[in-house]
């Protein structure tokens, strides 16, 4: 089996080294190793041009909204139909770049965390709410209902109850619906997972009939609709709570996509023989040159240290 790095391996590394050359601290170290990489091959060089024509095609539209932004501030007392006409642009764009941007999701949200960081909220009605790495959401406490909109990542929820004030987390194309619970919605690759530890909740997409979800069930929606309910280990799907990650005999590609959303960077693993060698164990989030050298001492693999943002396991 061959080693070449296919072209969606390519096309991560060349974003991982955009945004690293894009960073205030970059180093001129860096800065000839990411020339040194761009010169292995004609699949480099065409993985940059793609990434450059793609995130700098945004870059126009991301300052033209902070533009309009800045224009609504100034005219808000003075004009308020420009303001609405500015802000109205703003929308617009918003809906462009909303699927295609991080950074904005943080933007518009009451909470957000960065890559790595785990953050708790105490709402006004006591309810609790974790967030996990890369996660942003919108909350809106009214007399009738409250409002939780996840706009990226992960959420575990605590509930207060409250049988006046139904508790409705809106993620993706659907929304759960509880009255006083604990819970987690992810999203992931298009679809939203929403996982129950106590209680009962209601999970919904579009005109179709909800379904209820007891403790220890799981089920996954999408546009589509709403997929089988089925258990779900606790044990692992919590674990980030703790900032711990547990895995049992998954392909090595599965387990290093999912420590990459807590990493800076991006780790790859390049031959296929590899990314479905099993792997078993308990890491920890904290410590990721552990987690490293664990793997590569369990599989036998070689690390490769490219920038501080960027590392490749390969095979001995």
């Amino acid at each position: 089996m061959s080693d070449t790095p296919d072209h969606e391996q390519l096309f991560a590394e060349a974003t991982a080294w955009y945004y690293r050359l894009h960073a205030e601290d970059v180093t001129l170290d860096e800065r000839q190793a990411f020339a040194v990489w761009r010169a292995q091959g004609p699949g480099q060089a065409q993985a940059w041009d793609e990434v450059l024509s793609l995130l700098g095609a945004l870059q126009g539209p991301a300052r033209q909204l902070r533009e309009q932004q800045q224009a609504a501030w100034r005219a808000r007392k003075r004009r308020p139909w420009g303001r609405m006409a500015s802000a109205a642009a703003a929308v617009l764009l918003m809906g462009v770049l909303v699927s295609q941007t991080p950074w904005l999701d943080r933007w518009r949200a009451d909470y957000a965390t960065a890559t790595g960081e785990s953050r708790s909220v105490q709402l006004e009605d006591g309810s609790r709410i974790q967030l996990n790495t890369d996660s942003a959401l919108q909350v809106e406490l009214r007399a009738d209902e409250r409002r939780i909109h996840l706009l990226r990542g992960e959420a575990w929820f605590e509930v207060t109850r409250d049988p006046g004030r139904p508790f409705v987390v809106r993620s993706g194309d659907g929304w759960v619906r509880v009255i006083g619970t604990r819970f987690s919605v992810a999203q992931a690759e298009g679809q939203t997972h929403v996982r129950l530890a106590q209680g009962k909740v209601e999970v919904g997409v579009g005109s179709a009939a909800p379904v209820m979800l007891e403790p220890g069930q799981a089920v996954e929606y999408a546009a589509s609709g709403t997929g089988a309910i089925h258990p779900f280990d606790p044990g692992r799907a919590f674990a980030w709570r703790e900032r711990q990650l547990v895995f049992s005999q998954q392909p090595l590609a599965e387990v290093v996509a999912e420590l990459n959303r807590y990493w800076p960077g991006q780790t790859l693993v390049l031959g296929d023989t590899l990314r479905q060698r099993k792997v078993s164990g308990v890491f920890d989030i904290d410590k990721p040159e552990a987690v490293l050298k664990a793997l590569t001492r369990i599989l036998g693999v070689r690390t490769e240290q490219y920038t501080p943002y960027l590392r490749i396991l390969r095979e001995s």
